[in-house]
């Protein structure tokens, strides 16, 4: 295997991402999954005591407070999707099942198995990830889970696009098939809420996202979207 040769950034790429709360200089670029602790990932300062404060929010109250325009609003921005122009083949499209797009995609996807999902309404399914010769690393599938709410399975193949994966370490807090996860709960002052869970191996990276039509049942919301994951069947 050849070795891996980091990339440069410039003064201006740096101090940009800086601005961001990124320290490009302390990003690993080796590719492959990276489960590090908060005080040697790529975050700045301040940034690291924004991650801790709602590391510490989650852990203590099962979920973590934002500011409006930093939680999502999944059926506008289906809507809002639906609405761009791409430039990339078939990108930005909607699809109405995997048997459209089993020629443009590179992952496998994963099964639904006995969960929720199984009997859910499909309402899309959007490339994404990475395009490599003509084919696309990643997916996402919306559903409409009638006593639940919107539920956004995403997934992509970060080994075949040899993607450098980092993961904080004190945001490991489930596990979904023995692969380290992270459940969160974020919720703003108008009461938007967006829980979440993630989790991932050496080969993919897996996300279910639900907007809840009661967001106040924070951990029966929880629980219920770990129920979806751990029911997954990995191809």
């Amino acid at each position: 295997m050849l070795p891996v040769t980091p990339p440069t950034f410039s003064r201006v790429q740096i101090d940009a991402a800086l601005d961001a709360g990124v320290d490009l200089r302390k990003v690993d670029t080796t590719p492959g999954l990276h489960t590090v602790p908060l005080s040697e990932t790529w975050s700045t300062p301040e940034q690291a005591r924004e991650i801790r404060k709602h590391i510490d929010e989650q852990r203590s109250r099962g979920y973590y407070s934002a500011e409006n325009d930093k939680v999502p609003d999944l059926r506008a921005a289906m809507r809002a999707a639906a609405n761009q122009r791409r430039h990339v083949p078939r990108h930005g499209r909607t699809f109405h099942s995997l048997t459209e797009i089993q020629d443009d995609i590179l992952v496998k996807p994963i099964h639904l198995g006995t969960s929720a999902l199984s009997s859910a309404r499909l309402l899309e399914v959007r490339l994404g990830g990475n395009y490599l010769k003509g084919k696309w690393t990643g997916l996402a599938r919306t559903f409409e889970v009638a006593d639940l709410g919107l539920v956004i399975l995403d997934e992509r193949d970060h080994a075949a696009s040899k993607d450098s994966v980092t993961v904080v370490q004190e945001w490991v807090n489930t596990d979904v098939h023995g692969q380290q996860g992270s459940m969160r709960t974020t919720r703003s002052a108008s009461g938007r809420t967006l829980v979440s869970v993630s989790w991932e191996n050496q080969r993919k990276l897996y996300s279910l996202e639900l907007q809840p039509l009661r967001p106040e049942a924070g951990e029966a919301n929880q629980a219920r979207l770990l129920e979806i994951a751990r029911k997954l069947v990995e191809a």
